[in-house]
């Protein structure tokens, strides 16, 4: 009884499939019925994978493969195909509509025959090809009425009545049926870049091998020599390279790639990608090429010849050079501990304080000589920070030195040798020289090293060292005092120390703590000034320092002073304790040097130094004692004698190195 079952159910089985199978055939004949002209070929378009172009209309056959969704030409010449082109030649194939349609064997009954037609030997003939199928069809002459040509449908037992633009869309010009892209790599998968380039200069016509690669992100050199290249910079000649296109083609007739210098080449510029290359031929410069010049070219596997433009290409015979990273002093902020900047024996040390991120103290030393600590101003040290980690080579002097070089460029005499010093990883020393002959020359070379690599880089003179300036009051915190909030300031007094009177003395009410009622009733325009004079009590800030000792007349030289002309005093008033302190500030000043200049000392802070402008603003309006011109009252102008010129104020530098 189990085995008839068994059987049964094979049986049942079988009908099943071959039910399945039958109905299945049924359903491909019908889905094989022709729907029109469309309905005949459309569906072969989607799955085409070569199309072939023939007939009298073409001077040569044209054949294109697709691999994957990429159409290949692959006659005439092997080219990529036009991606837009090619989609407008398959869409109008596909939604293909006949006009009329009429049968073979009717035109042979009425004593005609497909040479009436233009299609026994036709215009053009369409081959779509999906492996070994193909199909075809056959377009003929124009028709007597209407814009419209005779085609010949696949199975070759109907005419068809379509569109004469079907003709014009397939006779589309070669030039417009190739894409203009040279390579195909797209940018993101380009992983090295290979340059050949013909030496002009030596007798032999070597060749300079350029290779950069990318690891990491960062872009390296690998040949002619191991260093950093700028990412941008390749970045940004990847994607001119990749983004260069065809100028025009060179036909048969035109080719001779021993002429046009493709034998003996310029230049071979190879881009790689995944597990992929491309090789970019460049030969002589295009004789008769219209507007900027235009070399010939071709891949390396690929025979056809075009012309693209020059200039990009030019530009990479000095990409050994021209792409080089020329930022070569890289450095962390965050980790830096100390800044020692020194030449021939005398040394300046910056040192960054626990007490916080932006604490920063100078101190310099000569020899077993050391002078007192300052505070750092954080603004400068910041800015030399800045300076340091973003300086750039103006020319790479020397890859490989030898002593002979480094003693030639001047590196056995330094100008400067900075060395940061930081919290990990090893110090990090820059030397700055140049050669003693031509030490007077500010335009000339200055040569940076680094002991982070042996290359000699060139850098410019003047502003590299006035960035490092061997000077401790450079580096000194700009704000000489400030005082805390809870301070007040009782009283504030001007003096002319030549004359003796005072300019102004002014004394907060002792139930006042506020200066805003007093200087609204000042008479004229010195409110505003003496604001001016009681902010800078308050946070007394420095042009720039001059002198790291205070002395009773600012000393120009050795042989000549300039007295203090004015004294700004003031009462200070600190809380503490049970009762509040008083303390007083003075500071003195010389009279207005020029529109920016006017020197002030302290005897407190022991310090000479420069004002900035805002303080010497308000001093001018406070004291300027201007006398009535004489034009005014009528009376005769009389020509002014010359002033004697005033000596700039010498740096703190000049003194401290007498």
């Amino acid at each position: 009884m189990r085995f008839k079952f068994t059987v049964f159910l094979l049986a049942l089985n079988v009908i099943t499939f071959g039910l399945i199978a039958y109905l299945g055939k049924q359903a491909k004949q019908v889905q094989a019925e022709p729907g029109g002209l469309s309905g005949q070929i459309g569906r072969e378009l989607l799955d085409a994978d070569r199309i072939e172009l023939h007939g009298r209309g073409l001077e040569t056959p044209r054949i294109l493969e697709r691999k994957g969704s990429t159409w290949t030409i692959t006659q005439p010449m092997e080219w990529s195909a036009n991606y837009f082109a090619i989609n407008r030649i398959l869409n109008q194939l596909q939604f293909l509509e006949e006009d009329a349609s009429f049968a073979v064997d009717e035109i042979e009954k009425s004593g005609q025959s497909l040479a009436d037609y233009g299609l026994e030997d036709p215009l053009l003939r369409l081959v779509i090809a999906e492996g070994q199928q193909t199909i075809s069809l056959s377009i003929g002459t124009l028709t007597e009425i209407g814009n419209n040509v005779y085609l010949l449908g696949p199975d070759e037992r109907e005419i068809f009545v379509v569109n004469r633009q079907i003709i014009d869309g397939l006779l589309v010009d070669l030039n417009d049926l190739r894409t203009r892209e040279i390579f195909d790599i797209p940018v993101f998968e380009v992983e090295a870049l290979g340059l050949q380039i013909r030496s002009e200069s030596t007798a032999d016509g070597s060749s300079l091998k350029v290779r950069l690669a990318r690891n990491n992100g960062e872009w390296r050199f690998e040949a002619p020599l191991a260093a950093k290249a700028d990412p941008a910079l390749v970045d940004n000649t990847i994607n001119t390279l990749t983004a260069a296109k065809v100028v025009r083609f060179i036909e048969g007739n035109e080719s001779d790639p021993i002429l046009q210098g493709l034998e003996t080449p310029l230049m071979q510029v190879t881009i790689h990608g995944n597990k992929r290359r491309q090789t970019l031929i460049i030969g002589n410069l295009a004789s008769n090429a219209k507007g900027p010049p235009q070399y010939y070219a071709k891949l390396e596997d690929n025979p056809a010849i075009f012309t693209l433009m020059a200039r990009p290409f030019d530009a990479l015979r000095e990409a050994q050079e021209a792409l080089r990273e020329r930022n070569f002093v890289n450095f962390d902020h965050r980790l830096l501990s100390a800044i020692n900047i020194s030449e021939n024996g005398r040394k300046i040390r910056l040192q960054k304080l626990e007490t916080g991120e932006h604490d920063w103290q100078v101190l310099e030393s000569k020899g077993e000589d050391e002078i007192q600590p300052h505070r750092a101003d954080p603004a400068i040290i910041e800015q030399l920070m800045d300076d340091l980690s973003s300086m750039r080579a103006s020319g790479f002097a020397v890859d490989a030195p030898t002593p002979t070089d480094t003693e030639r460029l001047g590196f056995n005499q330094p100008r400067r040798v900075i060395t940061l010093s930081f919290t990990q990883g090893e110090p990090l020393t820059l030397t700055l020289a140049h050669p003693e002959d031509d030490s007077e020359d500010a335009n000339a070379a200055l040569y940076a090293k680094t002991n982070q690599a042996d290359f000699i880089f060139q850098v410019e003179r003047r502003p590299t060292l006035q960035m490092v300036p061997l000077n401790t009051s450079y580096y000194r915190n700009r704000t000489l005092e400030k005082l805390p909030s809870s301070a007040r300031i009782r009283s504030l007094q001007l003096t002319n120390l030549e004359s003796g009177e005072s300019v102004f003395d002014y004394t907060l009410p002792q139930d006042s703590i506020r200066w805003d009622n007093l200087l609204e009733q000042l008479e004229g325009q010195r409110g505003p000034h003496i604001r001016v004079l009681i902010d800078s009590i308050r946070e007394f800030k420095v042009k720039s320092y001059l002198l790291d000792r205070y002395a009773e007349a600012y000393p120009i030289d050795s042989e000549k002073s300039l007295p203090w002309k004015f004294k700004l005093s003031a009462t200070i008033q600190l809380p503490g304790g049970d009762t509040d302190r008083t303390e007083m500030r003075e500071y003195v000043f010389t009279k207005r040097l020029s529109g920016t200049i006017q020197v002030a000392g302290s005897k407190q802070h022991n310090a000479i130094f420069e004002i900035p402008q805002p303080l010497i603003d308000a001093l001018y309006e406070l004291t300027d004692d201007m006398e009535t011109p004489p034009e005014v009252d009528g009376n005769a102008v009389t020509t002014p004698a010359t002033p004697a010129p005033l000596t700039a104020p010498q740096p703190i530098e000049t003194e401290l190195s007498e």
